[in-house]
């Protein structure tokens, strides 16, 4: 239990968890709240994911192989908990929430969470739509492009 509360006190973890549970059970009343429920639940995922069990641990296994494998379970996760809002809530929130996270919200998330310098350089964002054109991106690139994302999610929420 002590390392629990190590985790849950770490930096800002402790609002995203707190953000998140508040969001969950308000968005079954107020469905937009569905996108901030998404994007704190991947950002949590992440965080424990990557931060806590990849970036401090110990193993034999190369790093590329290690950070592939969570890659995936983690795209599977995102996608699971897509439909889930899609089936349960509504396809128009889901797509929205699909498009936060193609559009690098949750990266910017991540950051801020931990109280991270943002990077200079994003060399693995180029799935997002800035990626795709131009390749490596710059941080205020990918901020741009993540507030470029929730403008079309909140304008896919008002005009469907």
């Amino acid at each position: 239990m002590k390392e629990l509360l190590e985790i849950f006190r770490y930096r800002l973890l402790w609002l995203n968890i707190l953000l998140l549970i508040f969001s969950a059970f308000l968005m079954f009343e107020f469905n937009w709240l569905s996108l901030l429920t998404f994007a704190l639940l991947i950002n949590l995922y992440d965080i424990l994911g990557y931060h806590f069990t990849l970036i401090r641990r110990s193993t034999q296994l190369p790093e590329k192989v290690i950070i592939k494998a969570y890659r995936f379970h983690q795209l599977l996760f995102e996608i699971i908990f897509i439909l889930f809002i899609g089936f349960v809530i509504g396809w128009k929130y889901s797509i929205s929430c699909a498009i936060l996270k193609w559009f690098g919200l949750q990266d910017v998330l991540y950051y801020l969470i931990l109280q991270k310098k943002i990077p200079e350089k994003f060399t693995w964002m180029k799935w997002t739509p800035f990626g795709i054109l131009k390749g490596d991106l710059s941080g205020n690139e990918v901020i741009f492009q993540a507030a470029i994302g929730i403008i079309i999610s909140i304008l896919i929420l008002i005009f469907s």
